[in-house]
């Protein structure tokens, strides 16, 4: 049984401790999904690193770009082959070894980067929904596998996603799809045979993340997450390669951030090495927030917290420090989706430490509506409660009544003092 935990990996430091890995020149490199612009890149990085029979799989034909960039390639002297196909389709991924091993170079290296995207909450996912983004992921790693698991292979990579390893709010199907494929690889090594799992973040220029929109973007960045640099990307995928790793998360993140965003009363413990005591400042900051609410006059509440808000939507929606969200505007007319809703149900349960409806932005469209309902509805009891203990080591002043009983009990001790005196 695997355990899974995160490790930092030490960096490399200096360039001659850079490593290089050695690409069979007489044999053939397999790129799924390498007519996109993630495996376009993949395709020119091997050939700086020697390669000289490159085979890139898609189920359409090439674009323009990609034609351009095949013909770069091959004015290098690189041989490059383009084979049209679904590896999800077993008989298609048949062709195609069948195509390299009898018409081309041998295979010698496979890069399995194919993959789609198809994200929602969970409650509006459906059987197919998953079929179409494990497709590729699942049964194309499968089939590539038993079509090569009796050939000399020198690497066989899975891009898989980070998704698998921390989850992803609305990405259930594609976390599962790329589970399958860090198993793959454990499955490949106990045989014997080369297997590396790559849990990437997004990439900054041509990975599936990067074509989609802002609101994906925002919600990334929200999670404390940034992209990869394909520059920097190819410098870890070249390290990994030179190196016997099984399985390895490749995730720039301000992991303070990330724990801050998760919800209330969840947590993770694959982090507990890395988030020690980020939970326990954020958990300060919020009782901050709420200690001023408490301290506020009932009449200023909604206000506050109305700026409170304006803060986290916009910071969840990309806006700028100096461009706040519309206090009256709709939360789905200023480009809030259900995974986004979603995500701010989160934050708001985890900056106030109580449970909030799911259907809440529906029934509360805006930030003003919203914060009314949080400072008379969900937090009224809480706002109700007296925080201010400043005085509390002070002592009470006594009241007239009191003092009278104090000065007639001190008498009595008087009388009681002089008539044992006197006997």
């Amino acid at each position: 049984r695997r355990v899974a935990r995160l490790v930092r990996r030490q960096q490399q430091t200096t360039t001659e401790e850079k490593p290089e890995i050695n690409i069979v020149t007489e044999g053939s490199c397999l790129i799924t999904g390498g007519l996109g612009a993630l495996g376009l890149q993949l395709a020119q990085w091997l050939v700086d690193k020697g390669a000289q029979h490159l085979v890139l799989t898609g189920r359409r034909e090439p674009s323009k770009t990609a034609k351009q960039t095949i013909a770069q390639l091959e004015q290098r002297g690189t041989k490059v082959s383009v084979l049209l196909g679904d590896v999800s389709v077993e008989q298609d991924v048949v062709g195609m070894i069948e195509q390299i091993q009898t018409s081309l170079a041998p295979l010698h290296g496979v890069i399995h980067a194919a993959g789609v995207l198809d994200d929602g909450v969970l409650q509006q996912m459906n059987w197919e929904r998953f079929t179409k983004v494990m497709a590729p992921k699942v049964q194309g790693a499968w089939h590539l596998h038993k079509l090569t698991e009796d050939l000399p292979l020198d690497f066989f990579v899975c891009f898989s996603s980070a998704a698998s390893l921390l989850g992803s709010t609305g990405q259930g199907n594609y976390a599962a799809a790329n589970a399958f494929m860090d198993g793959l690889a454990y499955y490949r090594r106990a045989l014997g045979l080369p297997g590396l799992s790559v849990n990437w973040a997004a990439w900054g220029e041509g990975g599936m993340a990067a074509r989609l929109a802002s609101q994906f973007q925002s919600r990334i960045r929200s999670l404390g997450m940034s992209s990869i640099p394909p520059e920097q990307g190819l410098e870890v995928l070249t390290q990994l390669l030179a190196e016997s790793a099984t399985q390895v998360g490749v995730i720039p993140i301000n992991w303070s951030q990330f724990v801050a965003q998760l919800p209330a009363g969840m947590t993770m413990p694959v982090l507990s090495e890395f988030t020690t005591s980020q939970s326990v400042v954020a958990e300060t900051k919020n009782n901050e927030f709420l200690l001023e609410l408490q301290k506020a006059k009932a009449s200023d509440r909604p206000q506050i917290m109305t700026n409170y808000l304006q803060g986290m939507v916009g910071k969840l929606l990309g806006f700028s420090e100096e461009q706040l969200p519309d206090t009256q505007l709709g939360f789905f007319d200023m480009g809030m989706d259900s995974l986004l809703s979603l995500e701010l149900r989160n934050l708001l349960q985890k900056s106030f430490g109580c449970s909030v409806s799911s259907t809440v932005l529906f029934e509360y469209t805006n930030i003003e509506s919203l914060a009314e309902y949080l400072v008379t509805e969900v937090l009224a009891e809480d706002l109700e409660t007296t925080v201010d203990t400043s005085d509390k080591d002070k002592p009470e002043t006594p009241t007239a009544a009191q003092e009278e009983v104090t000065d007639a009990i001190a008498q009595k001790f008087q009388q009681i003092k002089n008539l044992l005196n006197n006997n």
